[in-house]
């Protein structure tokens, strides 16, 4: 079994960058893979980005793979508990 891909996520995810974002998870999710975020260099997160990451897992289980987040600073967090969700971080199977 392979690791999944690894995609690092820029500081800037919210409603600015939300189309660039889901177009990119489009795009790492075509191939049928689980993925993993790497969210160490993000600085801003909102409730859109939660929004895409949640969309983007939904598909990525429907094909029997997910998203995991990983390095998780205190703006990912924040932008989690503000929309009442934890954020997948478990790992892939």
């Amino acid at each position: 079994m392979s690791e999944a891909p690894v995609l690092t996520l820029g500081p800037d995810c919210t409603i600015r960058t939300v189309r660039a974002l889901q177009d990119t998870l489009s795009g790492a999710l075509a191939g049928g893979e689980g993925l993993t975020l790497d969210c160490a260099a993000v600085e801003r997160a909102d409730v859109t980005f939660v929004q895409v990451v949640l969309a983007a897992d939904r598909t990525a289980r429907g094909r029997a793979a997910g998203i995991a987040l990983v390095n998780v600073p205190p703006a990912v967090e924040s932008a989690f508990r503000r929309a009442a969700i934890e954020h997948p971080s478990a790992p892939l199977l």
